[in-house]
């Protein structure tokens, strides 16, 4: 089975990253923490902070290449860091693409192969500046999500 399209993620795990998610947005203050399943012309919400205001539900998809926040850290599989996308030239045309949300810092999530598995995205409606404390933050729940991912295979 290509890794691409695995799917076998075990319940334990699945619970433990809703609270990893909860607890990362509890932590930072923003208005979604998502993690992006990658399929082979789209990704999905395969988990999302259950804040309220978060516009993103579980199982919401959306194609590749279009213009998402997300898009760019699968095709440069690296951190992608948005302060204000509504002044930045590179991004403000893409707002629609996004849910209106204006600031994003996201990372690459790898299988213990270095396969993509999907992405780690903090969204923010409002502007804001992502300090070495909040990429720390989200550096280590990434390696925490890919630890757990050496875990399943």
């Amino acid at each position: 089975m290509n890794t691409l399209e695995k799917q076998n993620i075990g319940k334990n795990i699945l619970c433990n990253w809703q609270t990893k998610v909860d607890l990362l947005e509890d932590l930072m203050k923003v208005s979604a923490v998502l993690i992006m399943k990658l399929h082979p012309h789209e990704l999905e919400v395969f988990v999302g902070s259950k804040n309220e205001g978060n516009p993103y539900a579980i199982g919401d998809r959306g194609e590749l290449n279009i213009g998402s926040y997300c898009d760019s850290v699968v095709a440069s599989k690296a951190k992608v860091k948005i302060e204000n996308a509504a002044i930045d030239v590179n991004w403000k045309d893409k707002l629609k693409y996004n849910n209106g949300m204006s600031c994003y810092l996201g990372q690459p999530i790898f299988y213990p192969n270095e396969d993509l598995f999907g992405t780690l995205c903090i969204l923010n409606q409002e502007c804001r500046v992502f300090d070495d404390l909040d990429q720390q933050l989200v550096d280590y729940f990434r390696q925490s999500i890919e630890s757990d991912l050496i875990i399943e295979s």
